[in-house]
């Protein structure tokens, strides 16, 4: 009974059993977007220049951002300045889509209708931290 007992303790230390109960890795929730379909927002850029760049294709957003100086150069003719102030509706938002730089979290991008201005109509993508939720 002893060598049982043994070979029985012997063989759940081999497996990795301590006699706690494991507990599975509880899987985080998928990041969310601040921003839903509907939603009318101002675009204004952060930092020094208000205008905000405006991209033909969320990839090529999601591409700038992580871009060399020489590599994002070449992806501007695929994006448009629009003014400050351009008020806009939300098509789209894919969360956490734009890596980030540093200890920063990533960026939603925001597919956007455009409602004013010269570009007034047509659709875009824009980093989320640009857009300024309209008060209705």
């Amino acid at each position: 009974m002893r060598r049982a007992l043994a070979a029985l303790l012997l063989s759940a230390i081999a497996l990795g059993f301590t006699g706690a109960t494991h507990r599975a890795p509880v899987p985080s929730a998928p990041p969310q977007c601040t921003l839903h379909r509907g939603d009318r927002v101002v675009l204004y850029g952060s930092g020094d220049d208000p205008d905000v760049l405006a991209w033909d294709s969320r990839f090529r957003l999601r591409a700038y951002h992580a871009a060399s100086f020489d590599e994002a150069e070449q992806l501007l003719p695929h994006a448009v300045l629009l003014a400050a102030g351009t008020r806009a509706q939300v098509v789209e938002c894919v969360a956490a889509f734009v890596p980030a730089h540093g200890f920063e979290t990533p960026e939603d991008a925001v597919g956007i209708m455009i409602l004013s201005g010269p570009q007034k109509g047509i659709g875009k993508w824009v980093i989320g931290s640009d857009t300024r939720t309209q008060r209705r």
